[in-house]
C-alpha cells in the first residue's frame, strides 16, 4: 500500500465531506465498513446501512475546515491507519457558529488490488487544561464554562483573506461591508479586513445579519444610528448610501429588525 497515496485520499474524502460531498466517502468503503461517529450512539456497520443513512440526512448545514493534519501508520502489509487532526467550524442556518477539534481514524485495507475504508472512527477532541497531565480531570470545569455557557455557538463571520487565510470574526463587531471589485473589505471595530470572497457571496451565506442597503455595501443594523433620504448615518459617523430603488424596501427591513 502507497501511505502517501492514502493519505492524500484521505485529506481529498475528508475536503469533500466537510462541503457536503459525500460520495466520495461512500464510494470509498468497504461492505464491512464500520462507522463510529462522534455522538452517542453513532455506530453503523456495513457500507449499505451507511448509505442508507446518509440519504436520510437533510440538513442545511455548511462546514469550515481548517488546520489539517495528516499522518499515516502501517500496520500489515495490506493495511494502514490514516490519521487526520483539523478544526471544523459547523454554521447553522441563522448563521450562528460552532467550533470543535476533531479527529477522524480511517483503517484502509487492500482487497483485490482495490484500497477501501473498513474503519472510520471519529471524535472530538475535548479542550485541554494545562493543570492534566492524562486524564481529563478538569473536564467538568471546561465544559461548564464553555459549552453551557453558550460560549461554543456564536454569531460569527467566516471570510477567506487575501492571504488564503481564514479570517474569524464576531458579528457584533462589523459596522459595515463594503464591495471593492470582486473582493469586499470589512470594517470592524477593530479595523478593516480584505477577502478574496464578492459582497454578493457574503450576503447570501450572512443574508440574516446585514442590510443590503446599495449595491456596493452591506450595513450591520445594529450599527444604524440614523436613516435619511437614501443614506444610513452609523453610530461611528459613517454614512452609507442607499440605492433609491431600495430606499423603501431597505427602511421596511430596518424598521422590522429595530
Amino acid at each position: 500500500m502507497d501511505h502517501n497515496v492514502l493519505e492524500t485520499r484521505s485529506a481529498d474524502i475528508l475536503t469533500k465531506y466537510y462541503n457536503n460531498e459525500i460520495d466520495s466517502f461512500l464510494n470509498a468503503c468497504h461492505e464491512d465498513v464500520l462507522w463510529i461517529g462522534p455522538a452517542e450512539k453513532q455506530v453503523i456497520r456495513t457500507r449499505k446501512a451507511l448509505v442508507d443513512a446518509f440519504s436520510k440526512e437533510n440538513h442545511k448545514l455548511e462546514f469550515v475546515l481548517s488546520d489539517l493534519d495528516v499522518f499515516s501508520v502501517g500496520l500489515t502489509e495490506n493495511s494502514c491507519e490514516v490519521m487526520m487532526f483539523f478544526t471544523v467550524d459547523t454554521i447553522w442556518p441563522d448563521s450562528s457558529v460552532g467550533r470543535v477539534d476533531q479527529r477522524i481514524q480511517l483503517t484502509w485495507v487492500s482487497e483485490n488490488g482495490e484500497d477501501k475504508i473498513k474503519l472510520c472512527h471519529i471524535s472530538n477532541a475535548i479542550a485541554y487544561d494545562d493543570r492534566d497531565s492524562i486524564y481529563p480531570v478538569h473536564y467538568e470545569e471546561i465544559y461548564k464554562e464553555n459549552v453551557l455557557a453558550g460560549e461554543k455557538r456564536t454569531k460569527r463571520v467566516i471570510i477567506n483573506g487575501v492571504d488564503k487565510s481564514l479570517i474569524y470574526l464576531d458579528w457584533s463587531w462589523i459596522a459595515y461591508a463594503e464591495s471593492s471589485g470582486s473582493h469586499c473589505v470589512i470594517y470592524t471595530i477593530d479595523g478593516t479586513f480584505e477577502s478574496v470572497q464578492s459582497l454578493r457571496v457574503l450576503e447570501k451565506r450572512y443574508k440574516d445579519m446585514f442590510v443590503r442597503c446599495h449595491e456596493n455595501y452591506l450595513v450591520n443594523p445594529e450599527y444604524v444610528s440614523r436613516i435619511s433620504r437614501y443614506r444610513f448615518e452609523l453610530t461611528n459617523g459613517k454614512a452609507i448610501p442607499i440605492s433609491e430603488k431600495n430606499y423603501t424596501a431597505v427602511k421596511t427591513k430596518l424598521t422590522n429588525i429595530k
